[in-house]
């Protein structure tokens, strides 16, 4: 070995590289990133942080953080080679019901950050469905091979790990990093209710939703609902978006069958004034999952549409069993689901107690990054 070479891989490691589904608009995601890089500036200040993500440039100026392009494989390297650890998550990225090249991806990403001398930390996560047989091999071998440890956010990831074989890794329980956050100031949220139309002092129901196959059917149930929670409880609907590139879209399928003016927050807001705004409504209505998270952290009672598996499992996992599965909600059905989580509002003792569970147990997340980066030293 020459002594460049010697020199260069005697060099300190000093950094950490956090991967996930950054830079695509989605609000939860980034919530997620938001939740980890606080985390890691509470244990680990001294380290450098860069994030893969689609749009670095957003990245960057979105968390005032170091960021690279997610193909720029040359470069992601180099970050991969100096640093600590490397941080896959949250969110559900080990699936490939979306993709199954994004699955490889990921799983590209474990292999090389381990051969490249990184600790390796899947961090929040929802794991699965993965289906193809194949998929389910490379899954299996990339966990138990590349991967140091594993936090989950609900149990029937654990579940599905076990399904898999995955067993090497270290695997602890946890919750989704997202709960730990804060809204904004009441000031700050009644600027954006009265921006948008909405009398701060108003009475709302929350609504987010997603095209999604089956969902179009379904419109005329939505409408129902809204206007139901119009009639029975003087609701006025606000539909929020947790992608801003495509969930608007959902929510003016249901707006022109709906024949009337209401609010949609079409452009992308900051996660606290999302959680702000979620933090008005009298009840949330959601498909999204994030949305589902958000409500239940402001202690905003909630109702699950649920269009993949990691909403069920999350909810049932806090706890909360008022969810239906988009292919068989009805007009009684979400109707009396509805009525449910309104009544909720008289007790919320539950829903407070389920979630600040949920809270304690995600320092487990943060724990494990701190293991794993005092085992690197």
């Amino acid at each position: 070995m020459s002594n460049y070479s010697q020199q260069k891989s005697n060099k300190p490691r000093n950094g950490i590289v956090i991967c996930g589904s950054y830079g695509l608009g989605n609000a939860g995601d980034e919530s997620i990133l938001k939740a980890i890089l606080q985390e890691v500036h509470t244990v680990a200040p001294d380290q450098e942080v860069t994030v893969l993500s689609r749009n670095p440039e957003e990245t960057t100026a979105r968390h005032s953080v170091r960021a690279l392009h997610m193909f720029n494989i040359p470069a992601v390297r180099k970050a991969m080679r100096h640093a600590k650890l490397y941080i896959n998550g949250g969110g559900s990225l080990i699936q490939d019901v979306t993709s199954r090249r994004s699955l490889w991806y990921y799983l590209y990403t474990l292999r090389t950050a381990k051969r490249l001398g990184c600790k390796v930390l899947m961090y929040g996560c929802g794991i699965g469905p993965v289906n193809h047989p194949k998929d389910v091999a490379l899954t299996r071998h990339t966990l138990n091979r590349y991967v140091d440890a594993i936090t989950l956010r609900e149990d029937s990831s654990l579940q599905e790990l076990e399904h898999f074989g995955v067993t090497e890794p270290v695997i602890v329980l946890s919750s989704d990093p997202a709960l730990r956050l804060q809204r904004a100031d009441d000031a700050a949220i009644d600027r954006l209710m009265v921006e948008n139309g909405l009398d701060p002092r108003g009475a709302y129901l929350g609504l987010c939703l997603r095209n999604w196959p089956g969902f179009e059917e379904k419109i005329p149930v939505f409408v129902d609902t809204i206007r139901y929670a119009a009639d029975h409880y003087g609701l006025t609907p606000v539909f929020f978006s947790i992608n801003h590139h495509s969930d608007s879209t959902a929510a003016d399928r249901v707006k022109r069958a709906l024949g009337q003016k209401v609010c949609v927050i079409r452009h992308p807001l900051s996660t606290e004034l999302t959680l702000g705004l979620i933090s008005r409504m009298q009840a949330v209505i959601s498909m999204r999952l994030h949305g589902l998270i958000f409500a239940a952290g402001q202690g905003v009672p909630l109702v699950g549409i649920v269009y993949d598996p990691k909403v069920s499992s999350f909810l049932s996992y806090m706890g909360q069993d008022l969810y239906e599965d988009l292919s068989v909600i009805t007009r009684d059905s979400l109707r009396a689901n509805l009525d449910q989580a309104l009544s909720l509002r008289n007790d919320l003792s539950a829903l407070e107690s389920a979630v600040a569970h949920l809270r304690s147990i995600e320092q487990h997340n943060s724990d494990m990054m701190k293991k794993l980066l005092d085992d690197a030293n």
